[in-house]
C-alpha cells in the first residue's frame, strides 16, 4: 500500500513539474516575442533589457537558456557581445535548436572581419555535425560563396549543388540567390570544355597554298574575330543591407556590418600563451573551449590541451563539466587569449572564473 502511494506521488511530481516546465517554455516564448516586438517599434534597449531579465533569472541547465542566449546575441548593440553569446551556445549547448544558426551567425561575423578560413570551418561543422539540420542548404550556399572568394571554383561549385538540391520549394529568395551563384559554375563548365577540346578555327584560318599563291602581296590578312559564345563570368551578387533592430528567427543571407578591431585589445603576440595561475588574480577570467556531461570526458580534453603547452582545467563538480584554459585578471587579456586559440582553430568564448 505505501509503495502504491509513493509511485502514485512521485508520478504527480512528475507531472506537475513537467507542466510547470512548459508553462516556463511558453512564458519564455511570449517574452522573446515581446522583447523583438519592442525591438521593432524601435525600443531596443527595453528589448534587451527584457532578454537581459530572463538570462539572469533561468537557470543554465534549462533548455529555456540557449534560446535566452540566441535572443540576446540577435539583439546585441555590437558584434563582439553578439559574438560571445553565440560560441557560448555553440560550445556549452551543441544539442540546443539554435546551435546550427549560432554556427552561421558565427561564420557571417568572420566574413565580416575577412576571416574566410575560420568561416568555413563553422560553415562545414553545419552539415557535418548536424546531417538532418535544415540549415544545410544556407551553410551551404555560404560555403560556395566563400569558396568562390578563395578562387576554389571546383570545390565552390559543388557546394553550391548541394545548396540548390536541399532547399525547399518554398525558399525562394535563397534558391534565386544560389541559382544567381551557379552561373558562374556554368561559365567555369564551359570554359574547361574550351580548353580541352582543340581550336575549331585553327585549320581555317590559315590559308592553302594555293590560296596564298593567287592572293596578292598587298592584300590584307584575314581579321580572325574573338569567340564571344562563352558567358561572361557573373560576379556574387551586392549583399542586402541588415536590420540590426529585428533580427529574423534564422540567419539572414547577407553579411554583416565591417567590424572595427578593438585598439584597446593588444595582439596574439602580445601576450605569452601560459597565462598567470596565481589566487592573486581577482577578479579572474577565462576562455571556456567546451563542456561535458561526463567529467572523464572533459578531464581528457584538458589533459590533452594541458600537454600542448595551454593552462587547461575542468571547472564544475556537476554536469555540465566545463574545460577552461588561463585565469586572467581582465577581459581584455582574456580576449587577447581567446585571439590566439581561435589561430589555432579553436572556438571559444570568454567568461568569468571561480
Amino acid at each position: 500500500m505505501l509503495r502504491r502511494a509513493f509511485v502514485f506521488s512521485a508520478l504527480i511530481f512528475s507531472v506537475t513539474a513537467a507542466a510547470q516546465g512548459q508553462t516556463t517554455a511558453r512564458a519564455a516564448e511570449a517574452a522573446f516575442a515581446r522583447a523583438q516586438e519592442m525591438a521593432s517599434d524601435g525600443n531596443s534597449a527595453g528589448g534587451r533589457a527584457l532578454i537581459d531579465s530572463i538570462v539572469r533569472a533561468t537557470p543554465p541547465a534549462s533548455p529555456v537558456y540557449p534560446q535566452a542566449l540566441y535572443w540576446r546575441a540577435t539583439l546585441a548593440t555590437n558584434a563582439a557581445d553578439a559574438e560571445s553569446d553565440y560560441r557560448h551556445i555553440v560550445v556549452d549547448y551543441p544539442l540546443a535548436p539554435q546551435a546550427e544558426d549560432a554556427l552561421l551567425r558565427l561564420a557571417q561575423l568572420e566574413l565580416a572581419r575577412g576571416d574566410r578560413d575560420d568561416a568555413l570551418i563553422h560553415l562545414q561543422r553545419i552539415p557535418r555535425d548536424y546531417p538532418r539540420s535544415k540549415s544545410i542548404a544556407r551553410a551551404s550556399y555560404w560555403i560556395a560563396r566563400v569558396l568562390f572568394e578563395k578562387n576554389d571554383i571546383p570545390g565552390a561549385c559543388a557546394a553550391n549543388a548541394t545548396a540548390l538540391a536541399q532547399t525547399a520549394e518554398g525558399e525562394v529568395e535563397l534558391r534565386n540567390q544560389i541559382q544567381y551563384q551557379s552561373q558562374r559554375c556554368a561559365a567555369f563548365a564551359a570554359s574547361q570544355r574550351a580548353a580541352a577540346s582543340p581550336s575549331a578555327g585553327t585549320a581555317s584560318s590559315t590559308p592553302s597554298a594555293s590560296t596564298a599563291s593567287s592572293t596578292p602581296a598587298t592584300a590584307e590578312k584575314p581579321t580572325v574575330s574573338a569567340d564571344t559564345s562563352l558567358p561572361e563570368v557573373a560576379k556574387t551578387p551586392p549583399a542586402e543591407s541588415v536590420s540590426r533592430i529585428a533580427p529574423p528567427a534564422t540567419a539572414r543571407d547577407t553579411k554583416p556590418s565591417q567590424i572595427k578591431p578593438d585598439p584597446a585589445i593588444p595582439t596574439a603576440a602580445e601576450i605569452k600563451r601560459t597565462p598567470t595561475t596565481t589566487a592573486a588574480a581577482v577578479p579572474a577570467w577565462s576562455v571556456q573551449v567546451a563542456a561535458y556531461n561526463k567529467k572523464p570526458d572533459a578531464d581528457k580534453l584538458a589533459a590533452t590541451l594541458a600537454n600542448r603547452g595551454y593552462d587547461a582545467r575542468v571547472d564544475g563538480t556537476v554536469a555540465p563539466f566545463r574545460v577552461r584554459i588561463g585565469r586572467y585578471p581582465s577581459a581584455r587579456e582574456a580576449e587577447a587569449a581567446l585571439a590566439e586559440i581561435k589561430s589555432k582553430k579553436m572556438a571559444g568564448f570568454v567568461v568569468r572564473a571561480p
